[in-house]
């Protein structure tokens, strides 16, 4: 069975683009409906329509995002490959930049702040002498440059330290169970 992994937006596209490039997922590209993830939040659009009705069979949904409160809609026509029961949430709360937040050991001060996580960011994150600036590129950059293994280990921190929702998983909880062991630091396209 496949795997259609649909991020809120295009920052968590990149946080799971650069744990796909570099394995540290239980799952590869090839693996991936498109052998992408898709920055989308619905079943509705043409290119993901199309892409499951080419692969025609049951397929997992994987909703990465930090709000999740939203019910995916199956449209009718994919009703015979997407079902309920296959679609998970994976969640990054408040906001992707606490991982961010965690790795620059801020989330104490974070938490007494009055500040979202965003503005919290790009106020105290500073990486090459550049602030923060909620691009994917600075995130790719930041991780990229500090090792992806230190995109994992906030991950891991995150999950050890936030509560969630029932019915509310942890990106954490789609790694490698070995990448504590794996240094691997290039990518692999």
């Amino acid at each position: 069975m496949k795997y259609l992994l649909m991020c809120e937006g295009n920052n968590e596209e990149t946080v799971m683009n650069l744990l796909l490039d570099y394995k540290k997922l239980e799952f590869s590209r090839d693996d991936l409906i498109g052998l992408e993830p898709y920055p989308i939040r619905n079943l509705e659009s043409s290119v993901i329509k199309s892409e499951l009705k080419h692969y025609n069979k049951p397929v997992i949904i994987y909703r990465i995002g930090d709000k999740q409160n939203d019910e995916l809609k199956i449209p009718s026509d994919l009703k015979h490959i997407v079902f309920e029961e296959n679609i998970f949430k994976y969640c990054t709360k408040p906001e992707l930049e606490i991982l961010m937040i965690i790795n620059e050991n801020l989330f104490s001060e974070f938490g007494k702040s009055n500040l979202d996580a965003k503005e919290f960011a790009k106020d105290k994150i500073k990486y090459n002498g550049r602030r923060y600036d909620q691009s994917s590129q600075y995130i790719k950059d930041y991780y990229e440059g500090k090792g992806i293994d230190c995109l994992v280990g906030n991950l891991i921190e995150y999950k050890r330290i936030k509560k969630h929702k029932k019915g509310e998983l942890y990106l954490a909880d789609l790694l490698k169970k070995q990448n504590s062991k794996n240094k691997e630091n290039k990518p692999v396209r």
